[in-house]
Formats: C-alpha cells, structure tokens, sequence
C-alpha cells in the first residue's frame, strides 16, 4: 500500500477490533513513526466515527463506544456470510441487488457468473422505481402516507404507517399500518399495484410489534398479534428429503424420524398457512393433529379434483 498514514490507520483499527486498547509508544515503535503521530491517528478515528477515546493510564487509550466502528468494519467471517447473501440474491435475479445499493464492481469480485448458474423463479421487476423510492423514504424517517392501490378496483387507502418493505414469494409488498379492525391494521400492500403516493409531514412511532412479526411471519398467510398453534403432520418417506433439506414453513422442526416417513411440527396462527403447504404436497402429507385440520385439506383436495 503506498499511503502510509492509511496502512497505519487501518492497521490500528484491526488492532482495535480485537483488543479495544491502544497504547501509543508501542505503536510508534511498531508503526516507525513518532508518538505524536499515533496520538492524532487516534483523534482522526475518534472524530471520524464520532466516538469518544479516553485514557487508560500509561499511555494507552481506549474509545468507550468502539461497538459502532465494529458495525461497520467487516470481518472475514462476516465477509463469508456476505458473499452467501450476495450469491443467493444474484440467484434469485441479478437485478434485485440494486436494490440493496451494493456497488456493481464490489458483486463482480464476489459473483462469477462462468462458474454458477441457477435458473430462479420468476421475480416481480419493481415498474415504478420512483414510488420504491419514496415509499423507503417515508419508511425511514415515519411519515404518513396515502396510498391510490389498485389490485381489482382503485382503492384510496388514508393516513397509513408504512413499516417496511417486504420481498416475499418473489413479489415486493409495502407493509403498512391503520386503524382497521382486519388484520389488526396490518396490510400487505403489492408495490407494483400502487399508483401513486403521498406524504404527509408529520410522523409516526413504529409499532414493535409489527416490526417483530415482519421479522418473523412465515408466509403472507400469517396474521398479525394472532396466536400461534401447534400443528403436527406425517410426510410418506418418498418425499421426505425435501423435508429435511429445506423449511416450507420457518417453525419446521423435525419430531421424529420413522421408517415409514417424517412426523413434523409446525406453530401457525393461520389454518391456511398449513393448508395450503399440505395441498402441494398431497399425496404425500397428512395432518395428524389437530384433526379438523386434515378435514379441511380433504375437502380442499375435493374441490382441486372438481
């Protein structure tokens, strides 16, 4: 590296990632430089990324709130993880990591199109780049919008809480909050049905709740500040690979392993989140508990035959 003084810092803030504590007359020694000179790297670190350094006695320092810098400097094993992320959504379609503001060059080091190749479900392209834009925007800084949807019929939806925005099953949906009983307020909102948004001034406090259950809702079946219930099926051994090798649902836990197939169990809050996963898999899944379930996907699978 030719500039030095970059060597020196960045080699300081490897050190402070792992130790927290610099003491300034080895790092001159070390770094060939005067302890001046280490002294206003420090400083440089300290206004920089906005952290407070204090003095541990003989000439060591230490910043109170390195946490912040560890946040942002990435280590080899985050890079690995990184590096999966960025191959999975190359995967699903190259064009969704726009999205995300990652630097084209950086995706090219990671991403080598000559060695892997997956053909990918089809993936919802985003028609209105303005109003993605937007709607990001009233998210960050918690505005109320209004929003002029139109799945079947126009619809005016008034004064929502947008919380995030959501991919999911290969389409994006804007997840909002109101006052209406459905859902508890809660609404999934497709972001290529949306013609158009308003914004209003003046801000909202996000609700923790609704920011836990995007976090863990298992399909766009779920509800939301809905109890979940246990729900426990049998999977015939010629398809329980697929089981094992992949979660349909995010609460998918093994029970137990027999010869004849898998006993599975799964926590819902909706009949159709499970209904609808046992009727891709028919004939092959049944519900064992609780039973009415099973009456359920019987009756559906008659009205697929019809």
């Amino acid at each position: 590296m030719k500039d030095k003084k970059t060597y020196n810092v960045l080699k300081i803030l490897e050190d402070l990632s792992r130790l927290n504590t610099i003491c300034v007359e080895e790092y001159a020694q070390r770094l060939g430089v005067s302890v001046r000179t280490v002294q206003r790297y420090l400083k440089d670190i300290g206004e920089f990324f906005d952290i407070k350094l204090v003095s541990k006695g003989g000439g060591c320092y230490q910043f109170l709130n390195f946490e912040k810098v560890k946040e942002i400097l990435i280590s080899s094993e985050d890079y690995e993880d990184f590096e999966k992320f960025a191959n999975i959504v190359s995967a699903i379609n190259p064009n969704l990591l726009k999205y995300f503001n990652v630097d084209d060059s950086v995706m090219n080091e990671i991403i080598d199109d000559e060695l892997i190749y997956v053909k990918a479900s089809p993936f919802e392209e985003i028609m209105n780049f303005k109003l993605f834009k937007e709607a990001k925007k009233a998210i960050k800084y918690s505005h109320y919008i209004d929003v002029v949807y139109k799945k079947f019929e126009e619809k005016k939806f008034k004064r929502l809480r947008p919380h995030k925005i959501v991919f999911a099953e290969g389409n994006w949906y804007l997840v909002t909050h109101d006052d209406s009983e459905l859902n508890g307020g809660v609404k999934f909102l497709r972001l290529n049905f949306i013609k158009d948004i308003t914004v209003y001034p003046d801000t909202f406090r996000k609700n923790r709740k609704i920011l836990e259950f995007i976090e863990n809702f298992q399909s766009l079946m779920s509800r939301f500040d809905r109890p979940k219930f246990e729900v426990v099926v049998f999977v015939e051994n010629e398809v329980e690979r697929h089981f094992k090798v992949k979660k349909f649902l995010k609460s998918q836990q093994i029970v137990r392993d027999t010869k004849e197939g898998l006993i599975l169990k799964y926590l819902i809050n909706d009949e159709k989140e499970i209904l609808f996963l046992a009727k891709d898999w028919l004939p092959h899944m049944k519900i064992i508990t609780p039973s009415y379930l099973q009456d359920m996907l019987e009756e559906l699978a008659k009205d697929v035959v019809d």
